[in-house]
């Protein structure tokens, strides 16, 4: 079991906690290798090439792993665009690349970037209030109905309707810099957020070591001792004065010369 696992991530996710959280992390790495590749080939100073590579490396690695661990009910939910978005556990995984200002990510989505009409309808069949964030109609002003396509109004006719987990990372030119994950929902159409859960710190998985029994008698030092055979002379070398060989090599010129230099 993995410590750095939180325990909203556990109940929602069970036994498959620490590789869930382990794929949401692989899939970053492999989306900052992605950027690095290209950055490192574009031959610019520019960051297009490089973002576009994360861009759609985010969504698409995180599919990939998370379905390599071949979780039961594992769904990949269509969104209409040239991105999809993988759901387990009845939770959406939605990955963000924004600046934090601070230890953790901010109640809003990222400034200076556009909450699109697919953001929002993604929020909202994933928030478990129909109408998320039109309370009362302000007179004279005209709010259009938010519709939402039928992937998503699928999703969010199920019953438990599915939430939203962000995966909120930073990268820049270097790389990944740091990632959280938590349930979030969207409070209005500003892009204000309520994070429903802690907004937790990803990590690389824990390593696994195969820790060897103390106890066991087969350590390279263990057992009994090999007997090895004394070697002798024979009777016939005995009788004829033969003396015994020995393991000392005879001192040649070179040997000598090398030894006086020291």
């Amino acid at each position: 079991m993995d410590s750095s696992t939180p325990q909203w991530a556990r109940r929602q996710y069970g036994d498959d906690a620490d590789v869930v959280s382990g794929a949401v992390w692989d899939a970053l790495k492999d989306t900052e290798e992605a950027a690095l590749d290209v950055r490192s080939v574009a031959r610019s100073g520019h960051g297009f090439a490089p973002g576009s590579a994360r861009m759609t490396n985010q969504y698409e690695r995180l599919i990939d792993h998370i379905l390599a661990l071949g979780i039961e009910g594992t769904e990949i939910v269509k969104t209409g665009t040239w991105y999809r978005l993988a759901l387990v556990h009845n939770t959406v995984l939605f990955p963000v690349c924004a600046d934090v200002d601070g230890m953790e990510p901010p109640s809003h989505w990222p400034q200076g970037r556009g909450l699109s009409k697919l953001v929002q309808e993604i929020f909202a069949a994933t928030s478990p209030e129909a109408k998320f964030w039109i309370s009362d109609s302000i007179p004279g002003l005209e709010v259009p109905e938010l519709v939402l396509r039928p992937s998503l109004a699928e999703l969010a006719s199920r019953d438990p309707r599915p939430e939203l987990v962000l995966v909120w990372y930073e990268m820049d030119r270097s790389g990944l810099k740091r990632a959280w994950w938590g349930k979030a929902e969207l409070l209005d159409e500003t892009g204000n957020l309520r994070w429903v859960t802690e907004r937790s710190l990803l990590t690389a998985p824990a390593p696994l070591f195969a820790v060897r029994d103390q106890d066991t008698d087969d350590r390279f030092d263990s057992g009994d001792l090999p007997e090895v055979p004394m070697s002798g002379r024979s009777d016939e070398e005995r009788k004829l004065g033969i003396p015994p060989t020995t393991e000392a090599a005879d001192t040649t010129e070179e040997d000598s010369a090398e030894s006086d230099e020291g």
